[in-house]
């Protein structure tokens, strides 16, 4: 029998995702070995390469965020509230667990649907399809009037996600704090370009 392994997939990743936060996409297995107490010999043992070390912990942070997500549209009725709520969320989970959002910033989803390791393609490939399922959901409740357009979701994902990211990115890419008031003026900005659906 083996021995039983002196840390976890989960510990490694966590060692790595605060060496991002200090080093960002420049972190090495040197430096993520130091701060977990792991020998690199260990880190490779469970991670192939660094490359793949970093993207287990991008899609990590990713799915992370979106279990926040799926639960704040089941505490939500009204279809326009919880677009608007997953909004908002986004800001306050990401000013909540920084190190987890700065590993978010590490690659740009549809480049790495290209370059990602093979053994995580198709996890990188489909990363956003529950998100997207969700966002469907929504905007068909919300917008009824809309539900023949083909690129409703990806308009409606625009006017949430894509607004609140743009807004909360410098923060998060600068390491400075996501100051609690930029939440009201996402929860106004996403409102207000909800209603250009409507017209």
């Amino acid at each position: 029998m083996g021995r039983p392994a002196k840390f976890t997939d989960d510990q490694l990743l966590d060692a790595a995702r605060e060496v991002v936060a200090v080093h960002g996409v420049t972190a090495t297995v040197a430096q993520v070995s130091a701060a977990s107490g792991a020998t690199t010999g260990s880190v490779y043992h469970r991670f192939r390469s660094r490359e793949e070390l970093l993207v287990r912990l991008w899609l990590r942070s990713i799915e992370r965020l979106h279990e926040r997500l799926f639960e704040v549209e089941a505490e939500h009725d009204d279809p326009g509230e919880a677009l608007v709520a997953l909004a908002v969320e986004t800001a306050r989970y990401s000013r909540e667990h920084p190190a987890e959002a700065r590993a978010m910033t590490l690659y740009r989803h549809e480049r790495l649907v290209h370059t990602a390791p093979q053994v995580l393609h198709d996890r990188v490939v489909h990363l956003n399809d529950g998100v997207f399922a969700m966002l469907g959901r929504l905007a068909a409740q919300r917008f009824p009037t809309a539900a023949d357009d083909p690129h409703l979701v990806r308009r409606v994902f625009t006017c949430v996600i894509g607004l609140c990211y743009g807004l909360i990115r410098p923060y998060i890419v600068a390491a400075t704090p996501i100051p609690v008031w930029l939440d009201d003026v996402i929860a106004r900005a996403v409102t207000a370009a909800l209603t250009t659906i409507d017209q």
